[in-house]
């Protein structure tokens, strides 16, 4: 009995002194209801004793819709930070949402996956070295991060940034533009791209971030990007959603996704800058490529291909050049991961379908929280996984618009009787392996060039673009 007594006594002791404390007042902090289910001291020798603690974690959703009632609100991301866990045992029981493996970080900014033991859909058991720990649904992404970006960014001459509206709350929403500008933009392909329009879907802007890291290098091919391009990039569509931790919503409720045909009263203040700021850049010229970057919980990269039904042939032609190019020598996306709808004018999509009948691609491109191509035994998504997604887009692109870039060259063919003849009126030296393109770009033969000059190259085929790869 004596013994029973000690027991009690040391589990009451710890839990008065050093009580675990959640919180959740920070940059994209998310966190609803917590409630301790139990509490267990155990005790493997006299000497040693381990406090287990279980509780029942709600996420927060997001307020209700006003625009769209039927839409239920999501409580999908979560993050938070238990303060007195050293040396704790904590189960943690989520109970309306979905993590396969979530993260957690000691510092805030150094974030790592629970192991496949610690972790399985809505459910975190773990024993903590540290004070205080931060936990996630994935690895944050927010306002304050993007402003430190923004200032490496901004450093580079071929950056302006400016501000293209404010949101409800009144933060800034930022707009990058991006090009060489000592080469005139007449005759430059056109990008737009935005992200976190549901500002719980992280992985769309470290995807984005690794794509501008590459775009701003000083290496060949990046000049050359900026060379032959302007992109437009709204890195937060949504920041009042982001700082704020919701998840598919701005701080007033609105699904801005879904916010693009609403009549003015129910139609979101950064949706509203959105239009028309793309609308001032396009009076003269469509933007060729708009790219609305994502993520979701489907465990594979998509895009959102738009049907041949309910668009054009042309148009359809081009989505899938353009996804089978980035899925093209890529480990992390693959052709049979696409998924096809029709360009309603709730989205942005379709309001440009709308507008331009095709003259703008428009596309949606969906990235995974957890693994990929719904392999759970491959790798698991990293935030340099993500990056270097974001540079394999990138190249797509070049390829999808031919842009002349060092190392890398695409030649269009003439088509002469049963021949196809491929030229170039200069070529430098050098070994190059060249490819024909058959929705991904088949390996042919390895060429040595032993001067500079004209190249020539014949192919016994129907018209198709072959590749040079210095």
């Amino acid at each position: 009995m004596r013994w029973l007594f000690l027991l009690t006594f040391l589990a009451g002791s710890l839990q008065d002194t050093l009580p675990v404390r959640f919180s959740a007042a920070f940059d994209s902090g998310c966190l609803g209801e917590v409630r301790r289910i139990d509490s267990v001291l155990v005790r493997p020798s006299l000497t040693d004793s381990v406090l287990h603690l279980s509780y029942r974690v709600i996420s927060r959703s997001d307020p209700d819709n006003p625009a769209n009632p039927d839409l239920v609100p999501s409580g999908r991301w979560f993050y938070f930070l238990m303060e007195n866990v050293r040396n704790k045992h904590i189960y943690l029981n989520f109970e309306n949402t979905d993590p396969k493996r979530a993260v957690y970080s000691y510092d805030g900014k150094n974030f790592r996956r629970f192991e496949h033991y610690q972790a399985s859909m809505r459910k975190v058991s773990a024993y903590f070295l540290s004070d205080s720990v931060y936990i996630a649904y994935f690895v944050p992404y927010g306002w304050a991060f993007l402003q430190e970006r923004i200032l490496q960014w901004t450093g580079s001459p071929h950056v302006v940034m400016d501000t293209l509206g404010y949101s409800m709350l009144g933060l800034p929403i930022q707009m990058l533009t991006i090009t060489d500008r000592s080469v005139p933009d007449r005759n430059k392909s056109r990008i737009w791209i935005h992200a976190r329009v549901h500002p719980g879907e992280t992985p769309g802007s470290w995807q984005l971030d690794g794509l501008l890291e590459k775009l701003l290098s000083d290496s060949p091919q990046a000049r050359a990007y900026r060379k032959h391009s302007v992109f437009y990039v709204v890195p937060f569509t949504n920041p009042d959603g982001v700082i704020g931790g919701y998840s598919r919503s701005n701080a007033r409720g609105i699904n801005q996704e879904v916010n693009w045909d609403h009549p003015d009263s129910l139609t979101a203040v950064e949706v509203k800058a959105l239009r028309n700021r793309m609308d001032s850049l396009t009076r003269e010229k469509p933007f060729d490529v708009v790219l609305n970057v994502h993520a979701q919980s489907s465990d594979k990269i998509s895009y959102y291909i738009h049907t041949q039904e309910s668009t054009s042939q042309d148009y359809f032609r081009r989505e899938m050049y353009l996804a089978y190019l980035t899925t093209d020598d890529n480990p992390y996306f693959f052709p049979e991961d696409m998924f096809y709808s029709a360009p309603a004018p709730r989205y942005v999509e379709g309001w440009l379908w709308n507008r331009t009948q095709g003259a703008t691609l428009a596309l949606t491109i969906e990235t995974p929280y957890s693994f990929y191509n719904g392999n759970p035994d491959g790798e698991w998504v990293t935030t340099a996984s993500l990056k270097q997604f974001g540079t394999y887009l990138l190249r797509a692109l070049s390829d999808y618009f031919q842009w002349d870039v060092p190392g890398r060259y695409i030649i269009n063919g003439t088509v002469k009787g049963n021949r196809t003849v491929y030229k170039k009126a200069a070529l430098p030296r050098g070994t190059y392996r060249v490819f024909t393109w058959d929705n991904a770009w088949i390996p042919r033969e390895t060429i040595i060039r032993k001067r500079d000059g004209a190249f020539r190259y014949v192919i016994r085929s129907e018209d198709q673009s072959i590749l040079l790869l210095e």
